[in-house]
């Protein structure tokens, strides 16, 4: 059973560094004396100061698949029939298994690791907790990567939520912060008219631009001054987190 803890606080230094050899939980929350808040992400490649980076896109393959046998109250380890998308080492490390229809339904568990296969192999998910309702053939599982791993830069359609600004260049596949709340420099695809009340969105012209909220996009924070003219950075309090 996972033990519950409150944000980690780090000092500015630490925000500005990062590691090949992952330091953190994905996803670990970090805040500031100030009130800026950050999550330890993955890059898959460097980030750019100041854009928006999302989740890498997830597969529909791994929705709904099937429990080949029962599984009892207290299991650990999920055996799932995979679907048409070959799974790899580490490729849901800290990702989410859940169930996600008939007996057992609705629950959830961090995902410690899992073995590897091909189309229809059988793939086991060893989970962090175990089941508090049994599983039965008729049981759906659905896998999810962790939003913190392997960020990309947000796309003008994107493939997942957004989940920070890059307030430094994280190298490719290398680990380090990415901000999700408080004051943040960001990337503007167009000018701003007022400060305050213009909520802000990943921009749907320029990948990894903000820009003033449109109807049925994420809204990820709003304006604190106005931008004078698009390709600027300017003040955004990011409200991710």
């Amino acid at each position: 059973m996972r033990t519950l803890s409150g944000p980690t606080f780090i000092t500015d230094l630490d925000l500005y560094s990062y590691s090949t050899v992952k330091e953190h939980d994905l996803g670990q929350l970090a805040q500031t004396s100030d009130g800026r808040k950050f999550r330890y992400c993955k890059a898959v490649a460097t980030t750019v100061t100041g854009d928006v980076y999302g989740s890498a896109g997830q597969d529909s393959q791994f929705q709904s698949m099937a429990v080949p046998a029962v599984l009892a109250i207290g299991s650990t380890a999920i055996t799932v029939t995979n679907g048409t998308t070959a799974v790899a080492a580490n490729d849901f490390d800290e990702g989410y298994l859940m169930v996600s229809s008939s007996t057992g339904i609705g629950q959830s568990s961090r995902i410690l690791s899992h073995t590897t296969g091909v189309s229809g192999a059988s793939i086991t998910y060893t989970i962090e907790d175990p089941l508090k309702v049994a599983l039965a053939t008729t049981s759906k599982v659905t896998v999810v990567k962790n939003p913190y791993d392997d960020v990309i830069i947000q796309a003008v359609t994107p493939v997942a939520p957004a989940v920070g600004i890059s307030q430094f260049a994280i190298p490719t596949g290398d680990f380090g912060w990415i901000q999700t709340g408080g004051p943040c420099a960001a990337l503007w695809d167009v000018s701003v008219a007022a400060v305050d009340t213009l909520g802000v969105s990943p921009s749907t012209t320029t990948a990894g631009c903000v820009t003033v909220s449109t109807t049925g996009f994420m809204q990820i924070g709003f304006s604190m001054q106005v931008v004078p003219v698009s390709a600027y950075v300017g003040p955004v309090f990011l409200t991710i987190d």
